[in-house]
């Protein structure tokens, strides 16, 4: 951002690179303060916009970083009760095998599939992938809640099936929820650093022109702002504000 005063003036302000937001709300953070040491009078117009900001950035970062905190712990919930489906369907497809040897389209019931041609015929097939297990646990606790308890397998146990069953479907959805929560926090957060770095450009133009007569000072850096001598080549070309170079 250029502004066209003090085109002859000793010192140049280099604002904040619009990419990067950390550094933008610390500057608007050092603003405020600085702020609110002055009377309301002395403020300027966008103070409190600037402040509205800031706090909604901060709830977009708290958004973001809680995002991310429950991904990664789902994510670790999700890859140990991967581990226990896993099991736990090699152990019910062992008992599938075993119950049904003679009749293993009977397995079906249970939510396998059974191969239906070829030399493989009658094979009772192992769940590949965690979409197919829970696919299948689900049969497998719809069709065992549907027998009398004298009936059901009792290896391995419906309560455990059923608890891992329910532990990786809500790890599996949490997961995905806290992903969208990360993602939309991290895009809302960029959105609202760029809207609060334009507030605080035009903050820094308003301060120059009633505090300080014009001049780029570097008594602007009370308020955060990076304030830089200007050499004499740069004075006759250079306006009182650049985008900071990093």
């Amino acid at each position: 951002m250029r502004v066209g005063f003090d085109v002859k003036g000793s010192h140049d302000v280099k604002f904040v690179d619009p990419r990067k937001t950390a550094k933008i709300f610390t500057l608007a953070e050092a603003f405020l303060k600085k702020e609110d040491e002055l009377s309301a009078s002395l403020r300027t117009a966008y103070t409190e916009d600037i402040r509205a900001l800031f706090t909604r950035g901060g709830e977009l970062l708290d958004q973001k970083s809680g995002g991310e905190s429950q991904r990664v712990q789902s994510s670790e919930e999700v890859k140990a009760l991967d581990k226990r489906a896993a099991n736990l369907a090699k152990k019910i497809h062992g008992l599938m095998n075993f119950e049904f040897s003679d009749t293993p389209a009977q397995a079906a019931g249970w939510g396998f599939e059974v191969r239906q041609t070829g030399k493989r015929k009658g094979t009772i097939l192992m769940p590949a992938d965690r979409d197919a297990i829970l696919t299948m646990l689900d049969r497998y606790i719809k069709a065992e809640k549907g027998r009398s308890a004298a009936e059901r397998f009792k290896s391995p146990a419906l309560a455990d099936v059923q608890a891992v069953y329910d532990g990786l479907k809500e790890n599996v959805g949490t997961r995905t929820t806290s992903k969208g929560q990360r993602v939309s926090g991290t895009q809302q957060s960029i959105e609202t650093a760029a809207k609060l770095l334009d507030w605080l450009q035009g903050a820094a133009v308003q301060i120059v022109l009633k505090q300080f007569d014009g001049k780029v000072t570097p008594d602007l850096a009370q308020w955060g702002f990076k304030v830089t001598g200007r050499t004499k080549s740069a004075k006759a070309t250079k306006a009182s504000t650049t985008p900071e170079e990093e």
